[in-house]
């Protein structure tokens, strides 16, 4: 799992908290692993996606302004379904909108990885989407 906030990149790190867990909230939490900042800030400010962690920094950071991750579609019905809760999946290289069930591009370097998605309980514009899920 990999996550962007403030500018700054983090990982989960594996962890063994005992269940029901005692200790304070802290030692109750999942813990993340910093790995870097991001320039320009986050693509998609508390987005969290399961991705592997050596290309969250890239991944989760909004891209340089002349960088080209994703082109235009027509808009068709998605070739693909979504899960429960994504808001954007990646699949075959097509960027789907899971609320519209429609294609809203294609990653010109395919997807970051198979069936990565972008959940919906946060905000997450078009552009970030493709950002996030299109491999860079």
């Amino acid at each position: 799992m990999a996550r962007c906030s403030e500018g700054v990149v983090h990982v989960s790190r594996l962890a063994t908290i005992a269940q029901p867990c005692k200790g304070p909230p802290e030692q109750c939490a999942c813990p993340w692993e910093r790995v870097g900042d991001c320039d320009r800030g986050c693509a998609a400010e508390g987005a969290e996606v399961v991705m592997e962690r050596g290309v969250a920094l890239a991944q989760l950071c909004a891209p340089a302004l002349d960088a080209s991750v994703s082109r235009a579609t027509p808009t068709r019905v998605s070739p693909f379904g979504c899960d429960e809760g994504q808001a954007y999946r990646c699949a075959t290289g097509i960027v789907a909108s899971c609320a519209a069930n429609a294609v809203v591009g294609a990653c010109v370097h395919g997807c970051v990885a198979e069936g990565v998605s972008v959940e919906d309980d946060i905000a997450v514009s078009r552009e970030a989407a493709f950002a996030i899920l299109c491999s860079r």
